[in-house]
């Protein structure tokens, strides 16, 4: 005959068994939440880097284009000196070409003179 405390002990061990099992489930619910966890750091962790990534490409685009716009700042620079250098030239050629242009008027007035005296 069955007593009173076989069938508790009965109950005792079905209870222990459910509370080991949902135990179990719970720990493999908590795994599993751990692993999304887990997966979605690493996800964001991902996104963040290659958030990264971009600034320091933007940056090094950005760090470029000021780079190649200082160099041909500098090209204008040295571009502007060598017109102003072949301006002052120019003008030295023209204010040369002038001389000479009226040493031979002045020298064709000579000529002319010369000519007439000995015609007369």
């Amino acid at each position: 005959m069955t007593t009173a405390h076989d069938v508790a002990s009965g109950f005792d061990r079905a209870g222990m068994s459910l509370a080991g099992v949902a135990a179990g489930c719970f720990a493999d619910a908590r795994a599993r939440q751990a692993a999304v966890d887990e997966e979605q750091a690493y996800r964001n962790a991902s996104a963040g880097q290659r958030a990264v990534r971009a600034a320091q490409r933007q940056r090094a685009e950005h760090q470029a284009a000021v780079d190649e716009a200082a160099a041909l700042r500098a090209e204008v620079a040295r571009l502007q000196r060598a017109l102003d250098a072949s301006q002052s030239q120019t003008a030295a050629a023209k204010a040369e070409t002038a001389t000479a242009q009226r040493e031979t008027v002045r020298i064709k007035t000579l000529l002319r003179g010369a000519v007439g005296l000995r015609a007369a």
